[in-house]
């Protein structure tokens, strides 16, 4: 009841106790609507603060769908969104707009780096090449950390690849400079891909394609920098050629086994411990198998263009297990011929990483019921680098199985003495880009002398590969080596002719299969 109401009332000569019962019920009401007006400031508080909090929280999910973690970058989200911006800006103002995409990716070793230290160190790493960055270009251009290895940035009216070019070759030192912390010393270069918008793309996605297609190539030809240009374009598109090609080669060899495209080539491997009038004397012959490709279209395919493509895509994998059965096939042929020899295959690092390898070695050899001991493989210093103690466990179970161990290319990979003396290898073959100039450089022989000497107190024996003259092989044989292979003795030949230059080297055995 109001104050008012109660002025009323009391005009009504009220007792004294009943209006002093009135008075108590207005101060009741009063109380209650103060209550009430209480009640519902607390309740819009309430609803303010909640509205708040949810604001909050979706600015923080927005925050984290456009920002990277690890740098406080904006990540590939972001750049979506500004790329879409910068050519909405193009289809308005036309040639008004131009610019480059720079793709930054840091080297080969930061994976290694990544498997050997810590997830905190490896953070701080990158961390460290952001800063490096935006401290370079501070606010000139936005940065963005797309992924773990690769920032972006977008250069509006840097179109001048003079200019840009000397900037980049700046920002690549800045990033290949030592990050050094609590006793790491640790050097990560870097790759970059540059495309230009118009000239290389008037679309978000071709733009982006053609500076992924100059950073691939970067990485490739093993430069810092590299700039689109149309002839990368048109080497990935001669890569996927090649790519189907094989595909359907593989196919069609499956399906008409008499038209080959696939074959393969054995090239002799010697053991030679005196010459004799001129001319190398013989003791034993062994063999490499080597991969050959007749395409119906393009003839004779060279290994060293479609082995890059086919490791690659993965079809290595595939070839590789042609190749063991074909090679196997030769050796069970060459066993029944009675011919003592020993056949080698290579082994691409795809295909050593492949957990099926060892099972397919020991089927192939049960099926064709040949001597273990008659197949050797050929791996490369590279394919053991990633994971060395997987490396030992696979090659100590192909020498229980009985087969030899090769590492072929010696001294042009990264394997360290101490990593080495760890292999249970049986040869190493030297590589032949350490003999070309053997026979008048002192040099050289002091290299091949070294490395005899380190790999024989290893007890590894050797093969050196490219003998192509009777002076090198003179100067090879002089300095403890018996064994060989190159052009001198022989080209690769037919598995059929090499049985007949076996037949003619050692003459005592028979002309044909009795």
């Amino acid at each position: 009841m109001g104050l008012l109401k109660v002025s009323n009332q009391a005009n009504k000569h009220y007792s004294q106790e009943e209006l002093r019962a009135e008075l108590d019920k207005a101060r009741r009401e009063l109380d209650r609507s103060r209550r009430h007006n209480d009640s519902l400031v607390s309740q819009v508080n309430n609803l303010l603060h909640y509205i708040n909090e949810q604001s909050q929280h979706r600015q923080s999910l927005q925050k984290r769908t456009i920002i990277n973690p690890k740098t406080g970058l904006p990540n590939h989200n972001q750049m979506d969104q500004d790329l879409h911006q910068f050519f909405t800006e193009y289809m308005e103002q036309g040639e008004q707009t131009a610019g480059s995409i720079v793709l930054i990716k840091l080297g080969n070793n930061f994976d290694i780096i990544c498997k050997t230290l810590k997830p905190p160190v490896i953070e701080w790493i990158v961390y460290q090449t952001s800063i490096r960055i935006k401290e370079f270009y501070c606010c000139d251009a936005p940065i963005y950390h797309t992924r773990d290895d690769e920032f972006i940035l977008i250069l509006k009216g840097q179109t001048q690849p003079k200019a840009l070019r000397h900037l980049l070759n700046d920002l690549y030192k800045e990033i290949a400079k030592p990050h050094i912390f609590s006793g790491y010393h640790i050097n990560i270069d870097c790759n970059i891909g540059v495309a230009f918008f118009p000239e290389n793309g008037v679309s978000k996605s071709s733009l982006l394609n053609s500076a992924d297609i100059a950073l691939t190539y970067a990485k490739k030809q093993n430069q810092p920098i590299t700039f689109f240009s149309d002839h990368m374009r048109n080497e990935v598109v001669e890569k996927m050629e090649m790519q189907n090609y094989i595909i359907k080669a593989l196919e069609e060899q499956s399906i008409k086994e008499i038209d080959k495209q696939f074959f393969i080539h054995t090239q002799p491997i010697v053991t030679v411990n005196e010459i004799k009038n001129g001319v190398p004397v013989i003791e034993r012959m062994d063999a490499e198998a080597l991969i050959r490709w007749n395409h119906p279209e393009k003839n004779i395919i060279s290994p060293d263009t479609f082995i890059p493509v086919a490791e690659e895509t993965g079809l290595i994998i595939i070839l590789g297990k042609w190749v063991l059965y074909t090679a196997t096939e030769q050796i069970e042929i060459w066993q029944n011929l009675d011919l003592d020899t020993h056949l080698s295959i290579n082994v691409s690092p795809r295909q050593f990483k492949n957990n099926d390898l060892i099972n397919s070695i020991r089927r192939i050899i049960k099926f064709r019921g040949i001597n273990p001991e008659k197949l050797g493989i050929e791996i490369t210093e590279n394919s053991l680098l990633d994971d060395p103690e997987e490396s030992i466990r696979k090659i100590q179970i192909l020498k229980d199985i009985g087969i030899s161990i090769a590492i072929d290319d010696f001294g042009t990979g990264f394997s360290s003495v101490n990593y080495l003396r760890r292999l249970p290898v049986d040869v190493v073959k030297i590589d032949q880009s350490f003999i070309h100039n053997i026979v008048n450089s002192r040099q050289d022989r002091s290299l091949i002398k070294a490395i005899i000497a380190m790999t024989a107190e290893l007890g590894m024996n050797h093969v050196v590969e490219g003998v192509e003259t009777l002076d090198q092989l003179n100067v090879l044989l002089k300095l403890g080596i018996n064994r060989f292979q190159g052009y001198l003795f022989s080209r690769p030949l037919s598995p059929e002719n090499y049985a007949q230059f076996y037949r003619e080297t050692f003459s005592q055995l028979p002309l044909s299969q009795s």
